[in-house]
């Protein structure tokens, strides 16, 4: 499962994972690059409260929003593998470490960013919606999922 080339749409933004069953890429519409907080520590010196960076990193959850294809195979595909796992249907997942990457692309089809994220679970999948008042609207789902860290690969 994947729609890595598909030239009616314009995107360079590519994610790829495992957590819906089997590695796969998709196109997405629309992506964030998640942020990061630190903890900090207050500290009292002289009567003034001070602040001092913690050690702990707390990252953002990241969302991409797939492009789905006309026949809705990319949404059946990945909401019918979770369905699966959830019933118990298949091993999908068990025993797996859920991982995915994102990657970004220039005009000119150069790798420019790749975040890889480790130790990743569904937070939601969104609702998939229509609108007749538009002809050209490019259909997306919206995933949102958190991870334990990701790294900078290039």
């Amino acid at each position: 499962m994947s729609n890595t080339r598909n030239f009616t749409h314009n995107s360079n933004f590519f994610f790829g994972t495992n957590l819906f069953g089997e590695e796969a890429t998709y196109n997405t519409q629309v992506v964030n690059l998640p942020g990061l907080s630190f903890s900090h520590i207050n500290l009292s010196r002289q009567s003034s409260l001070l602040n001092m960076q913690g050690d702990t990193i707390t990252y953002n959850d990241l969302t991409v929003e797939i492009i789905v294809d006309e026949e809705l195979k990319v949404w059946k595909d990945i909401v019918g593998s979770l369905l699966k796992m959830r019933e118990g249907e298949s091993g999908l997942g068990e025993n797996l470490e859920k991982s995915a990457f994102l990657e970004i692309h220039d005009d000119n089809a150069k790798k420019i960013l790749k975040l890889e994220f480790e130790n990743c679970m569904i937070e939601s999948i969104d609702d998939l919606s229509y609108n007749t008042n538009s002809d050209d609207e490019i259909i997306t789902v919206s995933v949102t999922i958190k991870y334990d860290f990701y790294r900078i690969i290039y």
